[in-house]
């Protein structure tokens, strides 16, 4: 697993404690440190709330290697798999190295969001070259985005979904790359309109997020977003889509945030800076995705009960 950041240190933390050995290779020791505290805390979280056993959390942070040595990382390794940046060069850089240093039958895998590595990897091996698109907190959210290149072979992509199935995640095979998949598409578009409410003090972030909870998801978690058209009606959709003064309504595609570019040149990042567009009150980032994973985890005992429903 290379890339400690947002989601290589939830990804290695989900196979290792499906008994897997993982390595966990970042350029930055202190990344690494990060990664084995937020990994810890997250395992306590989990045992608090019964899904895993106490006891599986040594176990589980022993089955993972902190490491800065890709070369070490590699030689034994079944599948590999990349969450860097989204920079074209570093993702070309990783695969290069994938293709020399891991064995012939290692499958490799990218973490990327938007990028199309299948033209981006020259490896020797491209019919095991794919995509596994994770979502944050990936330890907690089921689902996990499966890509098959031009050339990355039936076997590869079975492996991976058979794989990703018995870590109990939810793989979804996606017949060709679109960059951003599926709900990272639905989140950017979503994004100009936040900025707009955000922008023009039609509501604080506080409020918007309230919204969103009592309304939007709320409906999401029963019946999706297909399915609401449905309920609502297809006939009053068209009508919408049709109405000058609805369509009116949107923002246009070229508007241009502001606050969020104030926010980053204040040095104001979010989560792991303490303060983004809510204030944090120097709580620590470890307790505050505690605090987030706990709700994950309530409302997915909740989603699993709707499955199960079906």
């Amino acid at each position: 697993m290379v890339g400690a950041g947002t989601m290589g240190h939830g990804i290695a933390q989900t196979f290792a404690q499906n008994d897997y050995d993982v390595a966990l290779v970042d350029v930055k020791q202190e990344a690494l440190n990060r990664a084995q505290v937020l990994v810890g805390s997250s395992l306590e979280t989990l045992a608090k709330y019964k899904l895993i056993k106490p006891s599986q959390i040594k176990k589980t942070i022993a089955r993972i290697k902190f490491t800065t040595s890709l070369e070490d990382a590699a030689k034994n390794a079944d599948i590999a798999i990349e969450a860097v940046s989204e920079d074209r060069k570093i993702k070309e850089k990783v695969f290069d190295q994938f293709d020399k240093l891991c064995p012939p039958q290692t499958l490799l895998a990218s973490n990327t969001t938007a990028l199309n590595i299948f033209d981006i990897e020259k490896t020797s091996r491209p019919d095991k070259v794919l995509i596994s698109h994770w979502y944050t907190p990936p330890q907690l959210i089921p689902l996990v985005d499966v890509v098959k290149g031009p050339r990355t072979s039936e076997e590869s992509v079975q492996l991976m979904l058979e794989l990703l199935k018995k870590i109990g995640k939810t793989p979804l095979l996606l017949r060709k790359f679109v960059s951003g998949y599926l709900i990272s598409r639905l989140q950017i578009a979503t994004l100009r309109e936040i900025f707009y409410l955000l922008d023009n003090d039609i509501v604080t972030p506080e409020e918007l997020d309230m919204a969103a909870k009592a309304g939007l998801a709320l409906r999401m978690m029963a019946i999706g977003l297909v399915q609401r058209i449905d309920f609502g009606g297809l006939d009053l959709t068209v009508k919408n889509l049709d109405n000058p003064y609805v369509q009116a309504q949107i923002t246009p595609p070229d508007y241009k945030p502001k606050k969020i570019y104030e926010l980053v040149r204040q040095g104001y990042l979010g989560v792991k800076s303490g303060r983004g567009f809510y204030d944090y009150e120097d709580r620590s980032e470890e307790e505050l995705c505690q605090e987030r994973d706990v709700k994950l985890i309530k409302l997915l005992k909740v989603y699993n009960e709707l499955q199960n429903m079906k």
